[in-house]
């Protein structure tokens, strides 16, 4: 049964809520895109794996079993060693500070073969997937939003949870992987633009916002070296 929302202005409501989940899902799928690109402009060999019916199966949703989902595997050589990681769409992640606690950022480079799956996690017989914090090399958040204060400061509180050693100034970054980044769609306006700047000031974090229009050269490889690594 589908249900319609009254709307004096004959507006169909859940029409635009549909509309406005699908620009928002394919804003986070844009933006897990640009992070594939900063890898590839970082010298990585990137692979596409576990398609679905030969096609890629972006994970849009904090629900369902990973495995049914695709992603990209990223390797690079130094030296000797091959070192390998993975580029994963909404996977659970345990607190740095209670290993009871999880939240789930939107993308995370992750090492590989480090998913978990619980089975007593819910009274029910659903399974949980998470992966210890340990294993989290670093995260995105994706908000298709113009960016405001509430928004911007809470980043910062899931940063607390999942990565607190970046809430402090890093002199010298390094060039293996992007620090974690919310990720915003809107442009900021006079007073954003100065909690950002001075948020970035603080942390070893990047806030990128109007990606919708400059995401293709923020993440390019004559401007990637503009965002600060890990």
């Amino acid at each position: 049964m589908q249900l319609w929302a009254h709307n004096p202005h004959g507006t169909n409501l859940s029409a635009i809520y549909n509309n406005s989940k699908r620009i928002s899902d394919f804003f986070e799928m844009a933006c897990y895109n640009n992070i594939v690109r900063f890898y590839e402009n970082n010298d990585y060999n990137v692979e596409i794996k576990n398609l679905q019916k030969s096609k890629f199966c972006y994970k849009c949703t904090t629900a369902g079993n990973p495995a049914n989902y695709s992603y990209f595997e990223v390797k690079r050589q130094v030296g000797t060693v091959e070192f390998v990681f993975e580029i994963r769409h909404n996977i659970n992640v345990q607190s740095y500070h209670n290993i009871d606690t999880f939240t789930t950022p939107d993308i995370c480079i992750i090492k590989p073969d480090s998913i978990i799956e619980d089975d007593d996690f819910y009274d029910s017989k659903m399974k949980y997937y998470y992966v210890k914090n340990k294993e989290l090399v670093s995260f995105c958040e994706v908000k298709n939003f113009n960016p405001y204060p509430e928004l911007l400061f809470n980043f910062i509180g899931v940063v607390n949870e999942l990565r607190p050693n970046l809430l402090r100034t890093i002199n010298r970054s390094g060039s293996r992987h992007l620090a974690t980044t919310l990720m915003v769609s809107g442009k900021s306006n006079k007073h954003a633009d100065k909690i950002i700047k001075n948020l970035q000031s603080r942390y070893h974090i990047n806030v990128l916002s109007d990606l919708f229009n400059i995401g293709g050269v923020t993440f390019s490889r004559h401007t990637i070296n503009r965002v600060k690594t890990v």
